[in-house]
């Protein structure tokens, strides 16, 4: 998810300092494939099986990674992108108990 809250003085530090009359944009956004295959060899490397990402991407579009967080949670990118993420987990959690049943 993308949030654009460099165009507002009350956000542009921290898009959690919110604007409630005028909020940040919440936005799908995919990033390019090069990003994202740094990012999944990381996440292998660190043997991670969840994790949340932060980034900063300039208006040159360069690409800073600010952290990981290993236990992030997804709601707040699930809702507003209408990804549904806890369907999606649901159904492979609900898969994988029934694999071990069998």
């Amino acid at each position: 998810m993308a949030i654009f809250s460099q165009n507002d003085k009350q956000t542009r530090l921290d898009f959690r300092d919110y604007n409630f009359q005028r909020p940040n944009r919440f936005v799908p956004y995919k990033l390019p494939r090069n990003i994202e295959e740094k990012l999944r060899k990381m996440i292998i490397e660190l043997k991670l099986i969840t994790c949340s990402i932060d980034m900063i991407v300039t208006k040159n579009w360069e690409y800073y990674f600010l952290e990981i967080n290993p236990v992030g949670q997804f709601g707040m990118v699930s809702r507003p992108c209408n990804y549904f993420l806890e369907k999606k987990v649901g159904k492979i959690l609900t898969n994988t108990h029934h694999e071990k049943k069998a």
